[in-house]
């Protein structure tokens, strides 16, 4: 697990979004022990309250159980409900996105061939080809 200390999403929705991710994919799954809170901030670099902040959310979305003395887990959750953790994530960051870009006073369609751009290129700038739905 990383985390992007110049990124613009806090670090604590990082941590968030990368265990939704791994819970997501089937690397974690129900039951399975998560790191401690100091063990994962120690790795990571960060103040374990950011860590505590994101098991908090993470427990409050239903993702997580934390037992006192004895850690956090993967709750066992219906794939369908990770599904939702995902596009509601996403979701939130889009808007954010959409947000921003009225702030420049684009519209729809502005915004629409923005997002259509930025779909075609992968993360490191290749440009994919064809159609992927």
């Amino acid at each position: 697990m990383r985390v992007d200390t110049s990124s613009f999403i806090p670090i604590y929705e990082q941590i968030k979004k990368e265990i939704v991710r791994l819970v997501a994919t089937g690397v974690l799954k129900a039951r399975d022990a998560l790191p401690s809170i100091r063990d994962l901030a120690g790795q990571l670099l960060v103040n374990p309250n950011t860590v505590a902040r994101a098991y908090r959310e993470l427990e409050q979305d239903g993702l997580i159980s934390t037992q006192k003395g004895r850690g956090s887990y993967v709750a066992g959750r219906n794939p369908h409900d990770v599904g939702k953790d995902v596009e509601a994530y996403l979701g939130r960051i889009m808007d954010e996105a959409i947000i921003e870009a009225r702030t420049f006073n684009l519209g729809t369609e502005n915004i629409m061939t923005l997002f259509e751009k930025r779909l075609r290129k992968t993360p490191d700038g290749e440009r994919r080809g064809g159609r992927h739905d």
